[in-house]
């Protein structure tokens, strides 16, 4: 099967949306945090990290992606807010009102795509989803496998 053909499943997707709702947190309380660049830059090089490992095999990036978008959306327009004036508050109620447009609309646009899209091939999307080094890797193991079944067998 080629990649977009496979069908994963699991909670990651929701688990990068709550690594997203992390980020914004603490971007939006930064004014609160007594180091804030070094909690947002920790929580970003875990963020690089995880989305390094889903370069692997069977490993769904495209999902990842998904819920750190959505899960970012989503927790400027829920997430509580603390204004220091009138102005913050109506800065972030404009920042509300966007993000939930832009995630109602990106949500019905993948949802339109998934129907539509079935069979589309993307070359360069497979990249996005993993590193095609497995290639090789196998090929030697299955080769390691091979010379050793006839070391064996003679």
């Amino acid at each position: 099967k080629q990649w977009y053909q496979r069908r994963y499943g699991g909670a990651s997707g929701a688990l990068y949306g709550i690594l997203a709702t992390l980020i914004v947190e603490v971007i939006v309380n930064w004014k609160i945090y007594k180091y804030p660049c070094l909690e947002l830059s920790k929580l970003l090089l875990f963020l690089a990290l995880l989305f390094l490992a889903g370069l692997l095999p069977w490993i769904d990036n495209f999902a990842h992606i998904g819920g750190f978008v959505f899960g970012f959306l989503t927790s400027l327009v829920l997430l509580p807010h603390i204004n220091f004036s009138e102005e913050e508050r109506i800065a972030k109620l404009v920042v509300q009102i966007v993000c939930g447009v832009l995630a109602v609309i990106l949500f019905a646009l993948l949802f339109i795509v998934f129907y539509l899209a079935q069979g589309y091939s993307c070359d360069g999307c497979s990249y996005i989803n993993c590193i095609p080094f497995y290639g090789q890797l196998l090929s030697r193991f299955h080769h390691g496998i091979e010379t050793q079944g006839r070391e064996l067998s003679q």
